[in-house]
């Protein structure tokens, strides 16, 4: 099949307003204002006289951080003409409000306008869009201020501190108004932790929201640490899962491992360091340690391997052809120490700043992250981790593509499956889309491309040395038995990717779950990290997909180095098809269940860099939209795409990068999302979707065939900063015209108005299941 370029994505240049989105859910009519008000400034006067009694520390100005419990939404431009700003959402339309006026002058004088009713004409009484949409204002507990890893170790509330022992812990700190602020009040709580007996191992101020303070101390200072209003969440910190250290020997011999080209794409992996490996050094143009002290040999051995196949993609391929020649150069970046755990001192947060900035600084365009929480605390929802916060944060100011694990299941207690380990063989696949086996940090990052795991084979040894004992689990292009499921934050489409991690087996001799750490043939082929007992090992888990599609990025920026990170994930979403074993293996799981298993599918990195002659790609890079309107492109089908017998296939993918806050539910500061139209002309498409006025006539709904069936559908992709969509046509749609009309829209959420613009790439693929050229017919009519 001929390889040929893809064609340009045609915007029609009209810049206009967008309808706005609904209005929000109403409040409930409450019976009496007047009662409940008196209600709600009881319940202020509580929480006021509470916060007085809290300890004070000199140089914190006085504040009042409050919980209020609402029964609808309330817009934050609302809270903030009452005098507050939202901190933080919880689940269960919980909102954390922060005041500088410990009085709440305008939010008692507005509650005094509520409390008197409805007043002349009015319908409602004054502010009850406010004031009816709440249910409670309580107090924030010490209890409320304990993280979710010291509440898996039972620490629920301050008295499970042993008051004598000592602690290693994260301190995260509510945000201030400035810079200068925020500095003060760290080293305001540094000074009291200090004083109390307390020692500061490092700190991390960022410039959005971000301030983490890494401390140990005795449970007695912990317990009066979680009184401070200052303090937003005190919790252990995170251990990185790495798997296990003991793979078994193999050995090769006369292979060759050129260097690759000096201008090709650069990958950094942050992971465990690496090992001067014979096959990798040609690759390796740097190993460092972030921090320096923890220098770059990867002791504990799993960096080496990811690395491996981020250099190769399949070793398998560079076996057969006895060649490890790698298109990609690699900079290892070792982040744990030789015990497989993170730095004592530096915060996550601050740790991985510095580390994809030195990355980035050497020119890597992509990272990879294949670490996760070993903690393993599935994601419930709510609030994501000041970890996968940052990555994003970095992702968006950078212009790089992070990709990161979803995270693997393991035996024990909190295994999906059951604490017997011959559970896995009788609940497969079922435990796959159950809360136990959601994804761990930092998977749930947004803008990072997070990955899932497919089996590659049954995983059984072919010498049939296993025995009856030894029992498969999962055969090629089923999801892999430890594989994490989504959804995301927001009910965002999580893993984005799956790629091949290997597989695991029961072992009923040792009634013992194993991989392809015990067994070659479960797992993906690498690069041994004690090299001078063999080359290559083998190993399984989503830290393994992982670095393929890192690899497979790579390639997209070789052949197109002024791609923008957008881009490059809105390629290898258009690319992606979820495997028909794994979908019929997940099928009574309906479409959401396979959706969180696969996400999009795994990516085809030769679609994704070539179009062919039935199968062409109109990109669209570096596209930017003004928050609150709307962009239109053209989409041209010649005629034989129309008419010509044989299933056709449209596929869309869009890409972007908003700005995000790891305090909010609402994650992401704006959306985009789109439409794919036909038979409507751009003037009329223009003229629906723009602003109206209140005096002007109420737009008209199109037509139900005017929106194309594209699955899955805007809501369920909405949340998502990479979607992909497609439909396909068995019929004749020339009654629809030759032109398609791609509609992108940006809807402001909780940015603030400095955000003015949006930037994003977006990818259409038509694709004809015949043999048919429809390359040089698009090709002309673009010319033309």
């Amino acid at each position: 099949m001929a390889k040929l370029p893809h064609l340009p994505l045609e915007r029609l240049e009209k810049m206009l307003d967008r309808r706005r989105v609904p209005a929000p859910v109403a409040p409930p009519i409450r019976e009496s204002a007047r009662v409940h008000a008196a209600n709600i400034t009881v319940q202020i006067d509580t929480v006021t006289k509470n916060q007085e009694a809290l300890p004070k520390i000199e140089g914190i100005d006085p504040e009042l951080i409050l919980k209020v419990r609402l029964s609808a939404p309330i817009q934050e431009d609302t809270w903030r003409t009452a005098g507050f700003k939202v901190l933080a959402q919880e689940s269960g339309g919980i909102l954390v409000l922060f005041s500088d006026d410990t009085e709440l002058t305008a939010f008692r004088e507005r509650l005094a306008e509520y409390q008197k009713g409805v007043q002349g004409d009015a319908k409602n009484p004054a502010y009850n869009q406010l004031f009816a949409a709440i249910d409670e204002v309580l107090s924030l507990s010490a209890s409320d201020r304990i993280g979710p890893r010291l509440r898996i170790d039972g620490k629920s509330a301050p008295a499970d501190f042993d008051a004598r022992a000592n602690f290693a812990i994260d301190v995260e700190l509510w945000d201030a108004p400035t810079q200068l602020d925020r500095q003060v009040r760290v080293q305001k709580i540094v000074e009291h932790v200090e004083a109390a007996g307390g020692e500061i191992l490092s700190r991390y101020v960022g410039t959005v929201g971000l301030i983490v303070l890494r401390a140990r101390m005795r449970g007695s200072v912990l317990r009066d640490l979680l009184e401070l209003p200052a303090v937003a969440q005190i919790d252990a910190p995170p251990i990185p899962d790495l798997g296990e250290r003991d793979p078994p020997i193999v050995t090769i011999e006369g292979v060759g491992a050129p260097p690759p080209p000096a201008d090709a794409p650069l990958i950094g992996i942050i992971d465990s360091g690496s090992a001067d490996h014979p096959l990798l050094t040609p690759s390796l143009v740097a190993s460092l340690g972030v921090p320096d002290a923890l220098g770059s040999a990867d002791i504990w051995g799993h960096g080496t391997k990811v690395a491996g196949i981020a250099a190769f993609g399949d070793i398998r391929e560079c076996v057969d052809r006895k060649v490890f020649e790698s298109p990609v150069r690699i900079i290892s970046l070792k982040v744990v120490n030789d015990e497989g755990r993170f730095d004592d001192t530096d915060t996550i947060p601050d740790q991985m700043e510095k580390a994809i900035r030195v990355l980035h600084e050497r020119g890597c365009r992509i990272v990879n992250v294949a670490l996760g929480d070993a903690h393993r605390i599935p994601y419930e929802g709510g609030r994501v981790s000041l970890w996968a916060a940052t990555l994003d944060t970095l992702a968006r100011e950078l212009d790089i593509v992070i990709i990161v694990s979803a995270g693997n299941s393991a035996a024990g207690v909190r295994a999906p499956w059951g604490q017997n380990a011959e559970q896995l063989t009788r609940t497969y696949p079922d435990y796959l889309v159950s809360a136990k086996n959601r994804i761990v940090e930092p998977a749930t990052a947004a803008i990072a491309l997070t990955v899932g795991s497919l089996a590659h084979a049954n995983g059984l040894p072919t010498d049939g040395s296993g025995g009856a004992e030894l029992r498969a689990i999962a055969s090629l292009n089923l999801p892999t038995p430890v594989t994490r499921c989504g959804p995301g934050v927001n009910g965002s489409i999580k893993p984005d990717l799956v790629d091949f991690g290997g597989t695991v087996l029961f072992d009923g001799m040792t009634q013992r779950i194993v991989s392809g750490d015990q067994y070659s043939s479960a797992g993906m082929l690498t690069l041994r990290p004690d090299y001078l007992a063999g080359l290559l090992t083998s190993s399984t888990g989503t830290s393994m997909a992982a670095p393929r599609i890192a690899y497979k990025a790579a390639l997209l920026l070789r052949a197109m180095p002024m791609a923008s990170a957008n881009m490059v994930r809105a390629l290898l979403g258009v690319s992606s098809v979820q495997p028909s074993e794994a979908l019929q293996c997940l099928q009574r799981f309906g479409a959401d269940g396979q959706r969180a298993c696969l996400g999009y599918g795994i990516p085809d990195v030769a679609r994704a860099l070539d179009s062919e002659e039935r199968r062409v790609i109109f990109v669209a890079d570096r596209q930017e939209l003004a928050t609150d309107q709307f962009a239109l492109y053209r989409v041209p089908l010649p005629t034989e795409f129309q008419t010509t017998k044989g299933k056709r296939h449209i596929r869309v993918s869009l890409a972007f990068d908003p700005p995000v806050r790891h305090t909010r539910l609402e994650y992401l500061g704006l959306r985009l999302n789109y439409h794919l139209i036909r038979g409507m002309q751009p003037e009329a498409i223009f003229e629906h979707f723009r602003y109206r006025t209140k005096e002007e006539e109420a737009f008209e709904k199109l037509a139900t065939s005017a929106k194309c069936p594209l699955d899955p559908s805007r809501d369920l992709r909405g949340t998502s900063t990479l979607q992909r969509s497609s439909m396909t046509m068995q019929r004749n749609v020339d009654r629809y015209g030759g032109e398609y009309y791609l509609a992108v829209f940006a809807e402001r959420r909780w940015a603030g108005e400095e955000i003015t613009h949006q930037r994003f790439a977006v990818a259409v693929e038509l694709e004809h299941e015949a043999e048919i050229n429809i390359h040089q017919a698009l090709r002309v009519r673009l010319r033309a």
